[in-house]
């Protein structure tokens, strides 16, 4: 097992139905990402959630809702983290952006970490 490293982990929060030139906008987040070096990046599809339109999207059998939250979670050095950020503005319309400094424990020999 390795020692910390400080570094940031970088969470998105968009719409299922947010695009970005017409395709879903977590994919061309996380083709941009990928476009740009990151290690990896995570997409989770919420089962309810509301944002700053108050409006509630779930996954029930009685709602016909399907514009159910999206996360994604990237973890990186926090130098390529704020770098990113003018892409991400220029990508997403409405969401949030959060960024929070962690220790990374890698706990495998096909991570190489600096």
């Amino acid at each position: 097992m390795s020692d910390p490293i400080t570094g940031t982990l970088l969470r998105i929060f968009v719409d299922e139905e947010d695009r970005y030139h017409g395709r879903p906008l977590y994919m061309a987040i996380v083709d941009a990402l990928k476009d740009a070096g990151f290690t990896g990046a995570t997409v989770l599809k919420g089962i309810e959630g509301f944002g700053c339109h108050k409006t509630v999207h779930a996954a029930r059998t009685f709602d016909m809702s399907t514009n159910l939250p999206i996360l994604i979670e990237v973890i990186e050095e926090d130098p390529r983290v704020r770098a990113f950020m003018p892409t991400l503005r220029g990508m997403i319309a409405e969401g949030l952006i959060t960024l929070e400094k962690i220790q990374l424990i890698a706990n495998s020999r096909k991570l190489e970490i600096p």
